[in-house]
């Protein structure tokens, strides 16, 4: 396989897994605003800080109002983290790589780009913001089926693997950035709404049933990341993507350093005591977890991309 499609495809699936967990992150800011009493409402410039956005947006030179910065997020086309801009670059690149990709998958990300650009200029209020942004995740899950059950289980297939675990280990860790970050300042008007915060963060990563039937006690926030960080069954927990991305490795050539890169997270990851983060102390840990998986993809394109330009 040439260097180029190896790229797009991993690419392609990271702008699929983005789109899909930017609206998570925006059905987060969303429900914690019907669960929270309007004394305690969640800062809306949150949700851009955890995106990585915050020196962008700030260019705008636009208020972070819960207007503005939805409209950022999901239809700026000049923020590339904004859901039109990720749907747009997983079109593009499933575009030049159609060979190897089936006919349904093609049309189905085309029609959710369709979709997304035809709302991307119009407001998106709260009446209508659940059923669309739920739209839109249901269709970045239909396109993971059909490339489940449709394409060759060859390499392209753990490519497109490989890009969208590591994409939802970082995205889940964010999520849990964000629906935590409330409860940083340990402020005492929030406390009593800690339960309502954590259970918003596995509900936004579908994971409120699994966490009952797994665990069977109350919601807790070392429990919470237990499950979401550590789990080897939930598909969304970072240690269970890692264990895909390292399966998916071993099955490419040339894979002892990145091999080597994904048990030295793992191994971090395994031996970080949940029970010791709270407040900014989970929040300093997220952040170098992301470091670290940043380091894997930053493997992953020195040995199969380079010198192709990443994307």
């Amino acid at each position: 396989m040439l260097s180029r499609v190896a790229q797009r495809l991993y690419w392609f699936a990271r702008y699929m897994e983005r789109t899909e967990n930017t609206a998570r992150l925006m059905l987060v800011r969303h429900q914690l605003i019907l669960d929270l009493p309007a004394a305690i409402q969640p800062e809306w410039e949150l949700l851009v800080n955890v995106l990585g956005a915050s020196e962008n947006f700030e260019k705008t030179q636009r208020k972070p109002t819960e207007k503005n910065v939805i409209a950022y997020v999901f239809g700026d086309r000049d923020n590339p983290g904004s859901i039109i801009s990720s749907i747009a670059n997983a079109r593009e690149n499933i575009r030049t790589t159609r060979e190897v990709i089936t006919s349904e998958t093609w049309e189905r990300v085309n029609s959710l780009y369709l979709s997304v650009a035809q709302r991307s200029n119009r407001e998106l209020p709260r009446g209508v913001r659940h059923k669309v942004l739920n739209g839109i995740i249901q269709s970045c899950q239909q396109v993971v089926g059909l490339l489940a059950g449709t394409m060759n289980h060859d390499e392209a297939y753990q490519l497109l693997r490989l890009g969208r675990n590591l994409e939802r280990a970082d995205m889940s860790t964010r999520i849990v950035d964000a629906g935590s970050a409330e409860l940083a300042g340990e402020e005492e008007d929030v406390q009593p709404y800690r339960n309502v915060l954590w259970i918003s963060v596995l509900q936004s990563l579908s994971a409120y049933q699994m966490y009952r039937l797994n665990i069977r006690r109350n919601v807790k926030s070392s429990s919470v990341l237990n499950f979401l960080l550590k789990s080897e069954v939930f598909p969304r927990a970072t240690a269970h993507n890692l264990s895909v991305i390292a399966a998916c490795i071993d099955q490419l050539p040339h894979n002892k350093q990145a091999l080597k890169v994904v048990t030295e997270v793992k191994t971090y990851l395994a031996e970080t005591d949940m029970r010791d983060l709270a407040g900014m102390a989970l929040h300093e840990f997220i952040d170098t977890l992301q470091v670290r998986l940043d380091s894997i993809h930053e493997v992953v394109n020195a040995t199969w991309f380079e010198p192709e330009v990443s994307g």
